[in-house]
C-alpha cells in the first residue's frame, strides 16, 4: 500500500476489506473518513477560544460465520491498519454467534447515488469565523440595554469526506459540511438575571440565519424571561412552541427504533397500523432533500432509505430499522442505521394564514406556552413523561408573564393522541420540522 493510497478514503476502505478477507474473515465492511473543523467562541467582545480539529478515522467490522468483530484506528499507517484488521478478526473468532448479524442484503444497498449538494466548506479563515460570532454577540448587545453579560457566542464549522466499502462490492461515499452559530446572552433587571439561547445550523453558510438575526433573537428571548415566576400546581392547556415541539419527533425516533422494539423497550411496540396521532396529522421522512443537515445518500451500512410516511393520517406506518434490527424482528431494513433522516410533522387542518403564532396563542386561551424543556424525563417502556419546563403563562390569548421552575407531566401516548392543533409557525432545525403543538390537558407541578 503506497503513501498515495493512504490519502484516498476509497483506496483505504477497499484495501481494508480485502485484507480482512485475506486474514480469514468471511465478510467485512470498512468506513474511512477525513474531517477538518474550526470552532471559535467569543464572549464580552473578547475571543474566548479557537480550536482546530482534523481527524482521519477507519472503522472496521468483520464477520467469521455469524460471529462479529469490530476495531477502529486514527493511525492510518499500514502497520496500524494491519493491526486493526487483525484485532477485528481475532475478536470475531471468539465472539458469541448471532444469526441476525452480518452484512445487509445486497438488494437493500443503495444503487442511486444522487448528488444532494451536502458539501459547502467554510472558505474563511479564523478572523472571518471570529467576525461572524462577534456580529451575533454585538447584535445581542444592541437589542436591549438589559443585556449585560454573555455565556458566549460560538461559530463551528466542519467538512470532510468518507467512503464505505464492503465485501459485497459496495464502495461509495461523499463529501459533507456542517456549520453552526449559537448565541447565549444574559439579561438583568431588578428581578434578577435570565439567560436564553438561539442558534442556526446548515450545510451551507448562505442557508443559515444571519448572525445579527441570531443575536437579536437570542437577546429577545433572554429579556422576555425577566421576572419569571413559578406556577401553582394545576392541570392546564399547553402549547409547545415550535422550537420545542420538534422534540416530539426525536421521541418518536427513539420509540420507533428497531432496537427498542426487539428489546421490548418501547410503549409503541406492536402498534404498526394503529392510530397513534389524530387522523389529521402525518409525519414524513425524507433523506433526499438537497443541502439539508438531515439528508444522506445512504445509511451507515450502505442501505438506501426511502421518502415515506412514518405516520400517515394518524396511523403508524413505519419504523427505523437497520439490517440487524430488521432481522431480529423478521422485517426488512428501512435504511436507518445511524438514525432517522429529515422528519416533518404536518397537519391537514393547518392553514398558513389562519394558524399563525398569535392565532395559536388565542386558541390556547389560558394556559402555558412552553419555550424550553429541561432534562430527558421519558420512560420509553411505559410512556410516562415528566420534564422541567419554562415559558409563559397565557391569559385570554395574550402573554401574561414568564414562568420557570415547573414540571410538566403526562403520558406520551396520551399527549400524542390528544393533540388539538398544529400551528403554521414552522420551526426548521435542519433535521426536524414542525409547527407549535397544542395539547389540551397536562399536569403542571409548581409551588
Amino acid at each position: 500500500m503506497s503513501e498515495r493510497n493512504l490519502m484516498s478514503t476509497e483506496a483505504l476502505a477497499q484495501w481494508t476489506v480485502k485484507r480482512a478477507q485475506a486474514l480469514g474473515a468471511d465478510s467485512a465492511s470498512a468506513e474511512v473518513s477525513h474531517d477538518k473543523g474550526l470552532s471559535v467562541t467569543v464572549r464580552m467582545d473578547e475571543v474566548d477560544a479557537v480550536e482546530h480539529t482534523e481527524e482521519r478515522m477507519l472503522s472496521l467490522t468483520v464477520w467469521v460465520g455469524s460471529r462479529k468483530g469490530c476495531a477502529s484506528t486514527s493511525d492510518l499507517s499500514e502497520r496500524a491498519l494491519d493491526a486493526a484488521v487483525r484485532a477485528a478478526v481475532d475478536i470475531a473468532r471468539v465472539s458469541a454467534e448471532d444469526e441476525a448479524t452480518g452484512l445487509p442484503n445486497e438488494a437493500d444497498l443503495q444503487e442511486t447515488f444522487r448528488d444532494l449538494d451536502l458539501w459547502h466548506s467554510f472558505e474563511g479563515d479564523v478572523d472571518e469565523a471570529i467576525a461572524l460570532a462577534q456580529e451575533a454577540e454585538e447584535a445581542a448587545w444592541q437589542t436591549d440595554e438589559r443585556i449585560v453579560n454573555s455565556d458566549g457566542t460560538n461559530f463551528s464549522t466542519s467538512s470532510g469526506e468518507f467512503t464505505l466499502a464492503n465485501s459485497l462490492g459496495f464502495c461509495a461515499g461523499y463529501r459533507y459540511s456542517r456549520h453552526t452559530l449559537d448565541c447565549a446572552p444574559i439579561a438583568e433587571d431588578a428581578s434578577g438575571m435570565q439567560r436564553d439561547v438561539w442558534w442556526t445550523e446548515a450545510r451551507h453558510i448562505e442557508d443559515m440565519e444571519s448572525p445579527s438575526d441570531v443575536g437579536r433573537q437570542a437577546a429577545q428571548r433572554s429579556v422576555a424571561r425577566l421576572g419569571a415566576r413559578m406556577l401553582t400546581s394545576q392541570r392546564a392547556r399547553v402549547l409547545f412552541d415550535a422550537s420545542v415541539a420538534v422534540g416530539l419527533l426525536d421521541i418518536l425516533e427513539e420509540l420507533l427504533s428497531g432496537r427498542a422494539w426487539y428489546r421490548h423497550a418501547s410503549c409503541l411496540e406492536g402498534r404498526l397500523g394503529e392510530s397513534i396521532l389524530p387522523r389529521t396529522i402525518s409525519i414524513e421522512e425524507n433523506p433526499y432533500i438537497p443541502r439539508r443537515v438531515g439528508s444522506g445518500v445512504f445509511d451507515d451500512e450502505g442501505c438506501a432509505a426511502k421518502q415515506r410516511w412514518i405516520v400517515e393520517e394518524g396511523r403508524l406506518t413505519g419504523l427505523f430499522l437497520s439490517s440487524y434490527s430488521a432481522r431480529k424482528l423478521g422485517m426488512r431494513t428501512t435504511g436507518n442505521l445511524g438514525g432517522a433522516y429529515t422528519l416533518t410533522l404536518q397537519s391537514e387542518d393547518t392553514d398558513a394564514k389562519r394558524d399563525t403564532r398569535s392565532a395559536m396563542l388565542e386558541r390556547l386561551g389560558t394556559g402555558l406556552l412552553v419555550t424550553e424543556l429541561i432534562g430527558q424525563g421519558l420512560n420509553p417502556v411505559t410512556g410516562d413523561y415528566s420534564r422541567g419546563a419554562a415559558g409563559f403563562w397565557i391569559e385570554n390569548g395574550k402573554i401574561a408573564y414568564p414562568v420557570e421552575g415547573i414540571t410538566i407531566a403526562s403520558n406520551i401516548l396520551t399527549m400524542m393522541e390528544t393533540i388539538e392543533a398544529v400551528g403554521a409557525d414552522t420551526f426548521d432545525s435542519g433535521v426536524r420540522r414542525s409547527g407549535s403543538i397544542l395539547v389540551p390537558d397536562l399536569m403542571l407541578a409548581g409551588e
